[in-house]
């Protein structure tokens, strides 16, 4: 009975310790403001899905250390894949500058888009302490029809307005849509040139 007794007294002390551990807090990338730019008459446009590093990957929020060790927070995490919430942010944000139709990875067989942007992000890491994000990588343009298409670097570096995950989140956002910026700027200039 006295062992009984020991044994429901520790069962009820772990079970104490896991009810008393928080639940992590979810993040989603807030949605972009970004400005119109020129309008892309073209026809739709097909996003691949970003490929995104290891890291940025996970569920858990990274957020690089003051010794440069990234750090994969099991208390904050995304609430969505992360290469789907920074695909579709960059989708929005795109949509938003150029005013074009627009597709994203798995596209409808249906749709013959006229340009495909590929985007590789090398870096995507900032600090928590209100810091800058690093966001750095390829991103290369295919016309139907056209060659190789265009090719480029690209590396933002956005500061963190504030300090803790929710500032982290917003950086990421915003440094999507600077790249959203960016690219729809070098689809206006490819078609001014033709």
């Amino acid at each position: 009975m006295r062992v009984l007794g020991i044994g429901l007294i520790t069962g009820l002390l772990a079970l104490g310790a896991c009810a008393s551990t928080p639940d992590p807090t979810y993040y989603l990338l807030p949605s972009p403001e970004v400005a119109a730019g020129t309008p892309y008459t073209g026809g739709t446009i097909a996003v691949r899905e970003i490929a995104l590093p290891l890291y940025a990957r996970a569920q858990q929020v990274a957020s690089l250390a003051a010794d440069g060790s990234v750090i994969l927070s099991d208390d904050h995490r995304w609430a969505d894949e992360p290469a789907r919430a920074s695909t579709r942010t960059f989708v929005s944000a795109l949509k938003q500058t150029t005013g074009a139709p627009i597709v994203a990875e798995p596209w409808p067989a249906s749709v013959s888009p006229a340009i495909r942007i590929d985007v590789t992000v090398d870096r995507l890491i900032g600090d928590i302490d209100g810091g800058a994000l690093e966001f750095t990588g390829q991103y290369r343009i295919v016309r139907t029809g056209g060659g190789d298409g265009d090719q480029d670097s690209f590396r933002h570096r956005i500061p963190i307005g504030g300090s803790g995950y929710k500032a982290l989140a917003a950086a990421h956002s915003n440094a999507i849509a600077n790249l959203a910026q960016d690219i729809a700027k070098r689809i206006a200039a490819g078609d001014a040139g033709s």
